[in-house]
């Protein structure tokens, strides 16, 4: 698992992250003022998806976990979802790269037996 700590205070920002195997994801964030709120797409050879939103989650990208390798997590300081333009930049919420099928598993496995 990798903290994504290159996230600014832009509202617009494109990030390319490197996966174990070698292939990279692209992340586009935006911060979307009138939806107190930030929002994602990413893209990973053919897969795409877009418009999603930021949420406190093990893995945002559950849904997908048969499919890609990777996952993203979100996990906020204070419980609540990632509201603010700055909350990347002041650590209130951090942004994690699930880098392998391997680690999309193991939260899997600790989330459900939880």
């Amino acid at each position: 698992m990798r903290w994504i700590n290159e996230i600014t205070a832009d509202p617009r920002q494109r990030h390319t992250l490197l996966l174990d195997d070698g292939s990279t994801v692209t992340l586009t964030l935006t911060y979307i003022a009138n939806q107190r709120g930030w929002f994602y797409d990413a893209t990973y050879t053919g897969f795409i998806v877009s418009g999603k939103r930021v949420v406190m989650s093990p893995n945002m990208l559950r849904a997908f976990r048969d499919i890609i390798p990777f996952g993203f997590a979100c996990v906020v300081s204070d419980g609540l979802e990632p509201i603010f333009q700055n909350d990347f930049v002041n650590q209130r919420a951090k942004f994690y790269l699930l880098t392998n099928a391997e680690e999309v598993a193991d939260v899997e496995s600790r989330v459900i037996n939880a």
